[in-house]
């Protein structure tokens, strides 16, 4: 018989949904043998880092839809990734609610199907926007003169709506291999079920990793050329100017890295349950449960604290946060900015513009028009 979907994640074998964290909503007698860890953030930190995950992402998605950002395409990544973790973290509530206060949400027809659809199709958006707002920013940073061809919101939005129509198709397997009244997997699907899940891992772990890296490393290499370019031409005030890709990197690498930080230690032990359940048949022991659970939780942070890392590290979405939820501060940002403008122009009347073709000075001015095309989100 095919494992159920049990409340610890870990529990599961690699036919089920452990990956994505997927607890089984209603109370069965594996509960009396939980680790008190796992126990612990079931009970307790999941919920309120679901709650304080929705209101952030909520929150953010508003700022990037704010008509200051909603004309920049990483905005629409960005606003959709809120959207999808919001839709994780929701899956996460939801059964927790229903345990805690024995609804039985488990035994309704079709109810834990949706929470297991649901959670692979926002782990799989969410992911996906990482790497194409990842491949934007290489875009803007080594291709600047094609960003206003490429980087558009009616491309973004385009690109975001294909890959939830990819999702829904690739993920709608939990409705025809789940009994509809329970999470139990149908015997004779067993084999399809792995090739799924090991499908879902190169799609939302090896091929975004390797897509990332590559983009990564040609970034930095770029970035590098350039300062060294920079560097031995000794323009005039080079060296003071402040580079305007340099908030975008800042900005990506804040992303990207938390991302794979947050995400690595869920997947390393992904695939340490498939190799015990392989060779001992899914005989997990409660440690087990609990270093699932420590992994998890790693990963669902990387959902939750993303507005942190907007806030601490984007700017423009700094000042509208402000302007939005502190109108007081409005007019202190507005002076702020000019005052930052003033001086900036001021301090740099020419800045050292790296083509790939060449070397070449241009004015300010000209800069700003060619290259900051919404360069910031």
């Amino acid at each position: 018989m095919m494992p159920r979907f049990y409340t610890s994640n870990v529990t599961e074998t690699s036919s089920s949904t452990e990956n994505h964290g997927v607890p089984y909503m209603n109370i069965t007698a594996d509960e009396r043998d939980v680790h008190p860890i796992t126990h612990y953030i079931e009970l307790y930190i999941i919920p309120i880092l679901c709650i304080i995950g929705v209101i952030g992402n909520t929150v953010s998605t508003i700022i990037f839809m704010h008509k200051t950002l909603r004309n920049s395409s990483c905005s629409i990544f960005l606003a959709v990734r809120g959207m999808s973790d919001n839709g994780f973290l929701t899956t996460l509530l939801i059964p927790w609610i229903s345990r805690t206060f024995r609804l039985g949400l488990g035994s309704t027809n079709g109810a834990c199907q949706i929470i297991v659809f649901l959670t692979y199709v926002c782990g799989f958006i969410s992911v996906w926007m990482v790497v194409f707002l990842t491949a934007e920013n290489y875009i803007r940073i080594c291709r600047p003169f094609v960003v206003s061809r490429i980087c558009t919101p009616t491309k973004a939005k385009l690109v975001a709506a294909a890959f939830g129509l990819i999702a829904v198709a690739l993920y709608n397997f939990p409705f025809w291999t789940m009994t509809p009244s329970s999470c139990e997997s149908y015997p004779s699907l067993y084999n399809i079920i792995q090739g799924l899940v090991y499908t879902d891992t190169v799609l939302t772990l090896v091929f975004p990793f390797v897509c990332i890296v590559l983009l990564m490393t040609a970034i930095v290499c770029d970035l590098v050329r350039s300062y060294k370019r920079r560097n031995h031409l000794r323009a005039p005030n080079a060296r003071n100017n402040r580079n305007p890709m340099a908030k975008v990197t800042k900005m990506l690498f804040a992303v990207t890295i938390s991302f794979f930080v947050l995400n690595l230690p869920s997947h390393v032990n992904r695939l340490r349950i498939a190799l015990i359940n392989t060779n001992t048949g899914g005989d997990f022991s409660s440690l087990d449960q609990a270093v699932g659970q420590i992994t998890l939780l790693i990963y669902y942070s990387s959902l939750a604290f993303n507005i942190v890392l907007y806030i601490t590290f984007g700017s423009k979405f700094r000042c509208v946060f402000l302007e939005v939820f502190c109108s007081r501060c409005k007019d202190h940002i507005s002076c702020m900015a000019s005052n930052y403008e003033k001086q900036y122009t001021e301090r740099s009347t020419s800045v050292l513009l790296l083509r790939n073709q060449g070397t070449e000075l241009v004015p300010i001015e000209q800069l700003t028009v060619e290259n900051d095309v919404n360069n910031e989100c």
